[in-house]
């Protein structure tokens, strides 16, 4: 069976449906779907390409397709010396291959290897700094996206962040939901889709001077 496999409830999240209608369309075969037990399971990458199907020809669903499957195998590394903060990009993002370390050091050697495709970095760490190994993973290889995460983050700090090429900056305690949406939009920058959130804000304000 092809990649992840959702229950009925995590489909309903993921289509955002109701859990009745998903179970209707399960059990009158209008949903990729199979039984382990007595249980409904779906296959994510079935439902993708499902989706993908219903959608066809709609306007906009080029653009659609090309987001969707941008978090195929993509790999996301998480940079902080709190284990709290490592667990919880974890086990909520899910959808992506998720790799850690715990100091800049650690995770310039990791990037060697694995190359990631998004780099989330702590700003305050024990060794070198957030700064400092954005400097270094940009030099080593400068498609790779890097959020930078802190408590700590003054105007300068974002300032130099933005200036050695990290996409953007966010403050801790995180929202789950804004922190999804930033890792999802840094990948379609990446993937040339969409351009810099370090550039949009520029522009924003450029207007709203006039």
């Amino acid at each position: 069976m092809e990649g992840r496999l959702m229950d009925i409830k995590q489909t309903a999240e993921y289509l955002q449906m109701n859990k009745m209608t998903v179970y209707k369309l399960a059990r009158e075969g209008k949903i990729p779907a199979f039984k382990v037990a007595s249980e409904w399971r779906f296959s994510k990458d079935l439902i993708d390409r499902w989706l993908m199907s219903q959608l066809k020809g709609k306007p906009g669903i080029e653009r659609f397709g090309m987001e969707m499957k941008l978090e195929d195998g993509k790999t996301v590394l998480i940079v902080d010396d709190e284990e709290i903060v490592r667990d919880f990009f974890t086990h909520t993002l899910r959808e992506y291959r998720v790799l850690t370390a715990t100091s800049g050091e650690e995770a310039l050697d990791i990037i060697k290897k694995d190359r990631p495709d998004l780099t989330l970095l702590d700003i305050k760490m024990p060794g070198i700094d957030g700064i400092e190994t954005l400097r270094r993973i940009k030099e080593f290889d400068r498609s790779i996206a890097v959020i930078m995460l802190s408590a700590y983050g003054t105007l300068k700090t974002n300032l130099e962040a933005a200036r050695l090429g990290a996409y953007d900056s966010i403050a801790k305690p995180f929202d789950l939901k804004e922190i999804k949406s930033v890792i999802k939009n840094a990948l379609t920058v990446k993937a040339g889709i969409e351009e810099p959130a370090v550039l949009k804000k520029t522009k924003e304000k450029a207007k709203k001077r006039k």
